[in-house]
């Protein structure tokens, strides 16, 4: 019969598992009864000890708790509160746990016994409930430490001598219960293992029976369908299986080809997709590396351009200082005026080779690279530096530079020209935000241990959303048009370099209201630790 040869071996098969199955099961149905209500009261009974041995600990623990309460119970009162809670759970606990015991029982004699276990239960949590009620009226009307501690002691030892008894005959009892429970599960046990012996026989010989008869070509059969599908998940895709029969397992290896051949196809397809993929991520990479190397390339001539400016204007600027040296020096032979001419360009000479120095410092910065010479400076000289580089840039743009100087001499360990670098940047921002005729004061002051230079404008503020961003290299924040003056690096290069130092800048805008103008202003603030004794009043 075609597509049914199959069906019919496997309810062969399955009238035989029936057979063993029924006669089994008329033979030991009653037994499994018996054991599952033995194992029951067994585990019930094994709870129920545990829970009054819980107990026994749990109302152990109240009476240390008391004792120690007596000892002060203006401070510890709600501990026993707590304790005598526990103990009231453990109860609950033990009572439904009887009342389970109760409904599996069997007989109405052992129902009753269990419920007059129940009685003694009650009876103690009565007893406890009393010495909870005098413990707590003793550490309210008592006001003797000793004395209190001597009575509570009392109060236990009585409450013992009438619950310990109790509690014991339960224990007992429940230790009887699963003793009683596990040796009629023994010799249950002895039975059934008589009756399997004499079943599992009769399964052997009927099994030998189906095997040897329907069920070895069957199972022949299966064994070539999972080797075959074993070699196609092992990535032989060419693996097929000889369809034998005209059953459902044959229909089954028919369609295991058919799924077979289909894979094979979509692993061509998936391997010259790959391939594909393979070239233009090949292609791709080789234009990144390209790209990479020409930003190397520019990096490079970026840092080589530097270095060449500076050494093709320290040459120069080294000629055009002597030379101005040579002539202040000649003294009276030099006509005032030309002295005059000398010692401006002698100051302006200097003043553009600490420019050049400044450059290199920036370029060694970018690169990763932030040298420091750090010495003893002193904060009020570095702001006053600092405010003289941007004067001559302040007057240009209509702006007031005011520089203010706390008394005495504050130093710090750091690099001088950077941090003079660094207050002239924030005045050179401040003079881009100022509108004319504006004021921007220069502070150099102390504050808990620290030197204190800050730098406040009268501009338009930085909006909210940016305040947590002016630190971002490369970010210019808000609309005005003079942020395109800067290049984003200032605030970044800044912060990096007071983080160097161990420090803190701060930044607050709008943070007042600047000589009451009706315009707020944005302060900057560079706080470095003093050196050691580095405060002097001179």
């Amino acid at each position: 019969m075609p597509l049914r040869s199959l069906r019919s071996k496997i309810l062969l098969v399955l009238i035989g598992a029936a057979l063993i199955a029924a006669a089994s099961g008329a033979v030991l149905t009653g037994g499994i009864r018996r054991a599952g209500q033995l194992i029951d009261r067994a585990h019930l009974s094994q709870n129920q000890l545990e829970l009054l041995l819980l107990l026994a600990g749990r109302v152990s623990d109240f009476g240390l708790v008391a004792t120690e309460v007596a000892r002060a119970p203006q401070d510890r009162r709600s501990l026993t509160s707590s304790a005598a809670t526990e103990v009231s759970a453990v109860f609950d606990l033990i009572e439904a746990s009887i009342e389970k015991q109760v409904a599996v029982l069997a007989t109405d004699t052992e129902r009753n016994a269990e419920a007059t276990e129940g009685l003694g239960v009650a009876r103690m949590r009565a007893m406890f409930q009393n010495l909870d009620s005098q413990i707590s009226r003793l550490l309210e009307s008592s006001t003797d430490p000793e004395d209190r501690v001597a009575r509570t002691r009392g109060l236990l030892d009585v409450f013992g001598m009438g619950f310990s008894p109790i509690l014991s005959r339960a224990v007992e009892n429940e230790r009887r219960e699963a003793q009683n429970a596990w040796g009629a599960m023994a010799a249950l046990k002895g039975g059934l293992l008589t009756v399997t012996a004499a079943l599992a026989g009769g399964t052997v010989l009927l099994a030998l029976l189906l095997y040897f008869g329907p069920v070895r070509s069957v199972l022949r059969r299966l064994q070539q369908t999972v080797e075959g599908a074993e070699a196609i998940a092992s990535g032989h895709l060419d693996t097929r299986i000889a369809a034998t029969g005209r059953d459902e397992l044959g229909a089954l290896v028919t369609s295991f080809n058919r799924m077979a051949e289909n894979l094979g196809e979509r692993e061509r397809k998936l391997i010259a997709a790959q391939l594909d993929l393979q070239r233009t991520i090949d292609a791709r990479t080789s234009d990144l590396r390209a790209a990479n190397g020409r930003l190397e390339e520019i990096d490079r001539n970026r840092r080589r351009f530097f270095a060449d400016v500076s050494h093709e204007l320290r040459t120069p600027l080294t000629v055009i200082l002597g030379e101005a040296e040579l002539m202040l020096r000649q003294g009276e032979s030099v006509p005032e005026a030309c002295r005059a001419s000398m010692a401006t360009i002698q100051t302006r000479a200097r003043r553009l080779n600490r420019r050049v120095d400044d450059m290199l410092r920036v370029a060694r910065s970018e690169s990763g690279r932030l040298e420091l010479r750090l010495t003893q400076a002193e904060a009020g000289e570095i702001v006053a530096d600092a405010v003289e580089d941007t004067l001559a840039l302040a007057k240009r743009s209509g702006i007031e530079l005011r520089l203010e100087r706390g008394p005495g001499n504050l130093y710090v360990h750091g690099d001088r020209d950077w941090l003079r670098q660094v207050c002239g940047g924030l005045i050179v921002n401040a003079i881009k935000y100022t509108s004319p005729p504006g004021v921007i004061e220069v502070k150099a002051m102390s504050q808990d241990g620290a030197a204190l230079m800050e730098v406040s404008d009268q501009g338009a503020g930085i909006p909210g959303e940016d305040l947590h961003r002016v630190f971002d290299r490369f970010h210019k924040g808000g609309n005005d048009a003079r942020t395109e003056l800067g290049h984003g690096v200032g605030l970044a290069l800044a912060k990096w370099i007071i983080d160097e130092h161990k420090g803190r800048i701060e930044l607050t805008s709008p943070g007042r209201l600047a000589n009451g103008n009706g315009r707020p202003g944005t302060t900057v603030v560079l706080r470095l630790d003093l050196a050691e004794n580095g405060m002097h009043t001179d």
